[in-house]
């Protein structure tokens, strides 16, 4: 796609990128740009997009899908819920 910036440097976005969401402008190695959309987290929250926390939240999907887990409130669920409070 061509795109060329008018005499107040503005560029018509495909229908892809939405009014309002806010973009990136990255640099790259070769002197060109990339539009990047990206999403605000609030600061607080950021622990939660670490490396490591969505490693551990997709490999427990994965267990859980691959039914690798116990209900909560069965006689197994409830044993594994004290064995946990009591540590």
């Amino acid at each position: 796609m061509l795109v060329t910036p008018d005499n107040r440097r503005r560029i018509t976005l495909p229908a892809e990128f939405k009014p309002g969401e806010p973009l990136s402008l990255e640099p790259a190695e070769d002197g060109t740009y990339r539009l990047v959309p990206v999403l605000a987290v609030p600061r607080h929250q950021l622990w939660a997009w670490r490396k490591h926390v969505l490693a551990g939240v997709a490999e427990s999907l994965e267990r859980y899908h691959a039914g690798e887990f116990v209900e909560g409130d069965s006689d197994e669920g409830q044993a594994f819920l004290r064995q946990l409070e009591a540590e």
